[in-house]
């Protein structure tokens, strides 16, 4: 074929011309013939770009000397068609690139944007069935989401594809074990524990490697779908009150799960009463064990918590405490909702990545309140700023017992900051910080605080002065219409008659209850170390309290931070462009402390007038 000829033919828009094959190949004219169908591309001019590439294609592919080229030229065809929203026309393409097996990082990105495609269009086999027949197509595509592409095959969809690859790499063991859940859901037993075995027989990567030596070993009958869960709660002594709260979030989970998943396990919980005292955890713990539960709820308290996890026979036997507040020490299959560090750090992490990621403000300062356990919220927002290029121009720390806050909250406004950071530790430190921030000079800055600060009883009492355009990382948002939160609290009155109001305890019970029950339907077995080696690989999980997210290193659950900003005493979804312009309003704006005299009024905007007078009035 005839290269430069080729080349010149698709500047006139027309298809190449086959000819003979010459002696030598002009590389250098079939690479800028590549250049116009890029080009093309670049410039948004698809429909062409599609068709110069699959011309391109067709002519050099059988080239020795153009391979390279002919396949980057298959390449823009299909990104082209995706732009177009053709995908079945694009997959076709990304497929036969493919076939062709091109050197990374070509073949690598290829295969992810077949996967994207076929499993965005409902066609996951194929996308399954590519990531194995790729060589490295495990460790593109990661064993995580093939994990994830799997569980929504059924026994159907799986069975050619274990026929076709055999388990004899981590990547095909993946699928096979997935076809081994569902038939022992199907009580087709046998038959799973003769494929464990071949899985044992291959190179299979260790949660994978697990699960099938569990179902070699195992004596249980798989055809059973009760699932037992122990808790572990103070249904009498000194906290019985917040036991039978916390009885109440579990129930409601399991009810939840009985209606929305009528053919999932049947779920039984076994509830027993640690009467108040840590000393009875360690025999509770084994009385469990002894019972065939799959996983325990509770208990309360971080001793408690610490003597189950050493209390256990079994290692593997998942633990999740609603309301530890401290992890002592980390254990395997242990978790807590609860932790306080956890919680605070995560939130101020989040907000100073949002601050210079999204605010683009580099100049910020810190007001701490001393003495009511912030400082590792602090600890990590200053981290995080420094680490990623902001400027700390001001860290001042204040004794909350008292009543004034002036000194120090006029040394951070003299450090002339665009963002400061002032978590609160409850919703009385709020209002004793929020309106002095105003009156004492910080009235044209971007103000950061903690979850207190978006607490409904902090925001029935403050003036809006106080708290509108305030920025507020959420790891659980109570107050916004819509929210889960919102949800549980109509369902939880509605069951048990009483009013909820911001009593979060029975919402993280309810949490930790959804964790197993999502572990157990994800594993699809119900053995405690299955449900284990689920929540290790860190599922995210949409609960009452949050986006729930286990941390096994820490024994945590983490949550994804919401940043939310207040308006008219209520949080919404932070809106960048608004805060800034409130930011540049106010800073050009008169002092609302100025005396009314010396205030320009033809100068001000008619919205900035109205704050300014309300303020001054204030």
């Amino acid at each position: 074929m005839l290269v430069a000829t080729a080349g010149c033919a698709f500047i006139a828009g027309n298809p190449p011309i086959e000819t003979a094959a010459p002696s030598t190949v002009d590389t250098e004219g079939a690479a800028a013939a590549l250049r116009l169908a890029e080009s093309d591309y670049e410039q948004g001019r698809f429909a062409a770009a599609a068709a110069r590439a699959d011309s391109l294609d067709a002519a050099w592919r059988e080239v020795e000397a153009l391979r390279v080229l002919a396949d980057r030229a298959l390449s823009v065809a299909g990104r082209a068609l995706e732009a177009q929203r053709l995908p079945g026309a694009a997959a076709d393409r990304y497929g036969r690139l493919l076939a062709r097996a091109p050197a990374a990082p070509l073949g690598t990105a290829t295969l992810e944007r077949l996967v994207r495609i076929l499993s965005d269009t409902g066609r996951e086999p194929e996308a399954v069935a590519a990531i194995l027949s790729v060589p490295g197509g495990l460790e593109t595509i990661g064993a995580e989401n093939l994990r994830r592409l799997t569980g929504a095959l059924t026994v159907q969809e799986l069975r050619p594809l274990t026929e076709s690859f055999p388990p004899e790499t981590a990547a095909a063991a993946i699928v096979h074990i997935q076809l081994i859940r569902l038939l022992i859901v199907e009580e087709q037993s046998d038959e799973a524990r003769r494929l464990a075995a071949r899985v044992l027989d291959g190179q299979p990567a260790e949660p994978e490697r697990a699960t099938a030596e569990m179902i070699v070993g195992a004596e249980t009958d798989f055809g059973s779908r009760t699932a037992r869960i122990g808790a572990i709660l103070p249904l009498t002594g000194d906290l019985a009150d917040v036991g039978g709260v916390l009885r109440e979030g579990i129930e409601l989970a399991v009810e939840r799960y009985r209606d929305e998943r009528p053919a999932g396990f049947d779920v039984e919980v076994i509830f027993v009463d640690d009467e108040s005292d840590p000393e009875n955890t360690a025999g509770l713990v084994r009385s469990l064990e002894g019972r065939d539960v799959i996983a325990i709820l509770g208990p309360l308290r971080s001793e408690s918590f610490a003597a189950a996890s050493r209390a256990r026979g079994n290692q593997r036997l998942p633990i999740i405490s609603p309301t530890t507040t401290e992890v002592l020490r980390p254990g395997s299959a242990t978790y807590t909702l609860y932790d306080a560090g956890t919680r605070v750090s995560d939130v101020a992490e989040e907000l100073a990545r949002w601050t210079l990621e999204d605010l683009r403000l580099r100049r910020v300062a810190v007001l701490e309140p001393d003495g009511v356990g912030l400082g590792g919220a602090i600890d990590a927002f200053t981290r995080t700023i420094r680490e990623n290029g902001g400027l700390l121009v001001g860290h001042e720390r204040y004794d909350p017992g008292v009543t004034t806050f002036q000194a120090p909250i006029e040394a951070v406004a003299a450090s002339e900051p665009d963002v400061v950071f002032a978590p609160a530790a409850s919703v009385s430190g709020v209002l004793a910080i929020a309106p002095q921030l105003f009156y004492y000079g910080l009235y044209n800055v971007i103000v950061m605080g903690s979850g207190a600060w978006a607490e409904p009883a902090a925001l029935r009492r403050l003036e809006r002065f106080a708290t509108d355009h305030r920025v507020v990382g959420l790891a659980t948002d109570r107050v916004s219409p819509g929210t889960p939160w919102r949800r549980f609290v109509a369902d939880y009155e509605r069951r048990y008659r009483k009013t909820l109001r911001d009593n979060i305890m029975p919402a993280l019970a309810h949490d930790a209850t959804l964790l197993v029950l999502s572990a157990l339907d994800g594993a699809r077995l119900p053995i405690p170390a299955a449900l284990a080696a689920y929540l290790e690989s860190g599922p995210e999980v949409e609960g009452v309290t949050g986006r729930l997210r286990p941390d096994a290193a820490r024994s945590v659950v983490r949550r994804s931070t919401e940043i939310r900003m207040l308006v008219d005493g209520s949080p919404v979804e932070a809106d960048r462009e608004e805060l800034l312009t409130w930011l540049a309003e106010v800073r050009a704006a008169p002092s609302p402390f100025a005396p009314r005299d010396s205030v320009r009024v033809d100068t001000l905007r008619a919205d900035t007038r109205h704050r300014v007078r309300t303020a001054s009035i204030r």
